[in-house]
């Protein structure tokens, strides 16, 4: 069932970004929707975008940890998106060509079912809300996926948390998905990246403020808490290098009292509190440490276009990790090119360089039209 209007309450950190934006659309499902973990949510609402005509190929975009289903600009009044250089008219996702859908997640914080969104009861789930999987999350994607009028197959594509969902919705419905692009994206968590998550989960809480989960009507939230999971996350997103490049060893005042990147660090952790919610990054960071796409199964990812793409200095997922996964994945019998994203920006390179990016992309995009018509002249030439 489509909504015309958002049916929860507007938190701060959503009326902090205008949320619901004028392009956001909410599809509600009043039945129930199993977990992985075998709780049941009783409904599912999510929040999504869509750029292009539906009747060409579509493109599915799984968004980060922090990010949204703001992937791009509708007009150019709109704010801006998350990939505004990689998705648009002309662009390497070039809407001339594309339909591009993007939704907030299961578990989100800008529109989707989760830990704010209201029980049958009438108050915030909280502390209540279930834990999740990335598995939960790709089935939340699929159920609204299959209420669009898009041909099929189309194709998946995210960075971070994002790619690791494309491998997922991949690997799950592999008769309806053509090719997978995952950008900085494992197939199972390290104990490296598990160990930047425990910091910033153990910071939240510990925060006298965040009440078992319980804070949303309380008139008081754990912001010291979130503020310092993001600073231990900023520093897993960024390298040496860009760090040297950004601050070198610069004060921020004449009185040297504080270092630029202290400064940096601390002016990230307020930001976050403008446009994300504790609850959503505990249940999150979670359904990331616990994923391990190897025991789902492998063999949904045969026969498809899958690109792996490792980034040259990024500290949460070296690129020899994912060159190491993308290799065991074709050792599974999954066809898997690989590239390295070259740039000093750390994880968060797939964001910042968007050119870069932009060039991946489309060579990606390529060599999933050519495998298609591959396809289509085998199946002609077999008949």
């Amino acid at each position: 069932m489509k909504l015309t209007k958002y049916p929860y309450p507007v938190w701060p950190w959503q009326q902090q970004q205008g949320f619901p934006w004028p392009w956001v659309q909410f599809q509600w499902w009043p039945e129930p929707f199993a977990l992985d973990s075998g709780a049941v949510l009783s409904s599912l609402l999510m929040a999504y975008e869509e750029w292009g005509q539906p009747d060409r190929p579509t493109i599915v975009v799984f968004h980060a940890l922090t990010g949204d289903s703001h992937v791009a600009r509708h007009t150019y009044q709109d704010h801006a998106g998350w990939w505004d250089g990689v998705v648009g008219y002309g662009k390497a996702i070039d809407l001339h060509q594309y339909h591009v859908v993007a939704s907030n997640v299961l578990g989100g914080a800008m529109g989707t079912t989760g830990p704010s969104s209201l029980t049958d009861e009438g108050a915030p789930y909280g502390g209540h809300f279930p834990g999740i999987s990335l598995f939960d999350m790709v089935r939340a994607q699929h159920r609204l996926i299959e209420t669009l009028p898009i041909a099929k197959p189309y194709l998946v594509v995210g960075g971070s948390m994002g790619g690791m969902m494309a491998l997922a919705y991949g690997s799950l419905y592999r008769d309806e998905v053509a090719g997978v692009l995952a950008i900085g994206a494992p197939i199972s968590h390290s104990p490296w990246a598990i160990a930047y998550h425990t910091v910033g989960k153990s910071a939240i809480l510990a925060d006298e403020a965040f009440l078992g989960g319980h804070y949303y009507l309380a008139g008081k939230t754990p912001e010291k808490g979130l503020a310092l999971a993001r600073m231990a996350d900023m520093i897993s997103y960024q390298s040496p290098e860009s760090m040297q490049n950004k601050f070198g060893r610069h004060y921020q005042t004449a009185e040297r009292q504080e270092f630029q990147v202290t400064s940096y660090l601390r002016y990230q952790g307020q930001k976050i509190l403008k446009r994300f919610d504790a609850n959503t990054y505990l249940r999150l960071t979670e359904a990331m440490d616990r994923f391990d796409l190897e025991n789902a199964g492998l063999e949904g990812l045969q026969g498809k276009v899958v690109w792996m793409i490792g980034i040259q200095t990024d500290m949460l997922y070296p690129w020899r990790e994912i060159q190491q996964h993308a290799e065991h994945l074709r050792m599974a019998g999954v066809s898997v090119h690989y590239e390295t994203l070259m740039g000093i920006w750390g994880h968060d390179t797939f964001l910042v360089d968007q050119v870069a990016m932009g060039k991946i992309a489309a060579r990606f995009l390529k060599a999933c039209s050519r495998a298609q018509r591959s396809a289509r002249t085998r199946v002609s030439y077999n008949a």
